[in-house]
């Protein structure tokens, strides 16, 4: 029996951090036609210099993308690793660049299956049959020790330590990870910084997410609790839906 061919709509929404210059998020949602469509989140390093330059670079690399490279999700770490080494080449050529990355966490959905590809600390989760699953591992020095068991999941979530990365773009050291799986109607997908994902617990974001059916107004409904729930940081949500 042939495999349903699927298609998906997308919607993003990022804010500027309470107290802060310049917003270092970015989002990418792009139609790629053929029932394909490309998106990704980035959050250049807070505290760094030109993090969002940096953001700005890994959505450049994803944004020329074509839909027919990417049955796979080789194409998106082709990408990252294109903006490692631009981020790489403007910090050896520059001083002032020192220090410059960002996290990044991009997907495909095309018409039967999901490619992604992450590194940092953004995520991506899969709402299936209400049930919400993390997808991706965050690349910090604090999700080693809740994997060794030496700090619990809820002492994490207060852990002086729980920003500080050990994987960035612009500073790769152990690969990208990356992976597929097939799609099913309904499926919804929640691409995030740690603006949302550091307040917000996952039982608040799937009780947002089933009760709110236009995308807009569901990415909007995350981040006011990300602002209830305290966040000062960028906070930026784009979430899929599956049809």
């Amino acid at each position: 029996m042939p495999i349903r061919k699927r298609k998906a709509v997308a919607a993003g929404i990022s804010r500027t951090g309470k107290d802060r210059a310049k917003n270092d998020d970015r989002f990418l949602v792009t139609d790629l036609g053929e029932s394909t469509l490309l998106f990704a989140v980035s959050d250049g390093l807070g505290g760094n210099p030109d993090g969002d330059i940096a953001a700005e670079d890994i959505m450049r690399c994803l944004g020329a993308l074509e839909t027919g490279s990417i049955v796979t999700p080789v194409p998106l770490s082709d990408a990252i690793n294109q903006a490692d080494m631009i981020i790489r080449n403007k910090v050896e050529n520059n001083s002032k660049f020192e220090g410059m990355g960002t996290t990044v966490t991009a997907a495909v959905i095309g018409q039967e299956r999901v490619c992604w590809a992450h590194v940092g600390d953004s995520r991506m989760y899969l709402v299936r049959n209400g049930i919400l699953r993390q997808i991706t591992r965050d690349h910090t020095f604090l999700q080693d020790l809740i994997d060794w068991g030496d700090v619990s999941v809820e002492a994490a979530l207060t852990h002086p330590m729980r920003h500080v990365l050990d994987q960035c773009v612009g500073g790769m050291d152990s690969g990208i990870d990356s992976g597929e799986f097939e799609i099913l109607a309904d499926d919804i997908l929640i691409l995030c910084t740690d603006g949302l994902h550091s307040v917000v617990t996952e039982e608040e974001m799937v009780e947002i997410v089933l009760s709110t059916e236009q995308l807009s107004r569901c990415t909007a409904k995350l981040l006011d609790a990300s602002l209830q729930g305290g966040s000062l940081d960028d906070i930026t949500i784009v979430v899929a839906q599956i049809t």
